[in-house]
């Protein structure tokens, strides 16, 4: 009976993972992010090739995007002998700092009633081109020719992006209270037709009823093991990193009290509660980093979800 329980759950990981089929470049960051990154940021390549073949990812695959991911920066290498590690870059960091509050904390981002606009029209056609793909990406609004907008974003990051590309003399950067309309309700309105919600919220959708699944097998959450523990984590994470990215985050004011993006953030930390010790468990006996030493978990990473326990 327990053989049959656990290949329940062997099952459904499996399906998920042929569900989801996540690229190795991609999947790799994830795990970056999630894992490696608050054991110290640095593992030994052979324990990361052992990682990456639960998910059906080869020595070689995962070689070759290595390598991928440390010309485009995203990583750092050093070899000790004729041993590699891998870290996250400088950069990487930096993305993986802002990431924590949309993966880890949906219910506190910033809300400070303040709207970002930057009207672009002084930019030439190339940079401004390049601009407008960085902005769409971060959620902001284009809803006329030059002109983008976002009602929750932080001015830190804005400022960040403008400097990193020389842009902070030639945008126009503004930012205040909404002062009309009046209403939340017409606001709301206009926030449908400002950003695609509606795509969004089926992302979000087709994400909980992934994910959701996990509730209705025999076998309760507490009964998987270390690896079943792990894998689930991971595609979690990943999954829903991949919902993120299309979500503009625009805060309460702007969504109805339905929004899909609060379930499924409730989702993703009531399960993340469930499974993250085990997970832990699995990652410690399997983490490797330099000298062939398993590093402490950084208390940073209690923080996540208001703070796990």
């Amino acid at each position: 009976m327990e053989k049959k329980e656990e290949n329940e759950v062997d099952e459904y990981l499996e399906s998920l993972l042929e569900e989801i089929s996540p690229k190795a470049k991609s999947l790799i960051i994830t795990f970056f992010g999630d894992t490696v990154f608050p054991y110290g940021g640095t593992i030994w390549l052979g324990s990361l090739i052992k990682f990456m073949e639960e998910f059906g990812i080869s020595e070689k695959l995962t070689r070759t995007s290595i390598f991928r991911l440390t010309k485009d920066g995203w990583l750092s290498s050093k070899k000790l002998g004729r041993e590699s590690y891998y870290s996250l870059s400088d950069v990487a960091i930096d993305r993986f700092i802002k990431a924590h509050y949309s993966v880890y904390a949906y219910d506190e981002q910033e809300n400070n009633q303040d709207w970002i606009v930057l009207l672009t029209n002084a930019v030439n056609q190339i940079k401004e081109t390049e601009l407008s793909k960085i902005l769409k990406k971060e959620g902001f609004a284009n809803p006329s020719k030059y002109l983008y907008l976002h009602p929750n974003y932080k001015m830190d990051y804005i400022q960040d992006i403008l400097i990193k590309h020389t842009l902070q003399n030639e945008v126009l950067l503004i930012k205040g209270p909404l002062q009309m309309p009046m209403t939340k309700e017409i606001v709301k309105e206009m926030a449908y037709e400002y950003w695609d919600l509606k795509d969004i919220e089926d992302r979000y959708q087709e994400f909980i009823i992934k994910f959701r699944k996990v509730f209705s097998l025999n076998t309760s959450i507490s009964q998987f093991t270390q690896k079943q523990c792990f894998v689930l984590r991971i595609l979690l994470i990943h999954e829903y990193r991949r919902a993120l990215l299309f979500d503009p985050k625009l805060g309460d004011d702007m969504l109805s009290t339905d929004w899909l993006g609060k379930a499924s953030s409730s989702l993703v930390e009531s399960i993340y509660a469930d499974i993250h010790h085990k997970a832990n468990d699995f990652v410690e006996h399997n983490l490797l980093t330099v000298g062939g030493n398993t590093p402490k978990l950084d208390k940073f990473y209690f923080n996540r979800f208001s703070g796990i326990k």
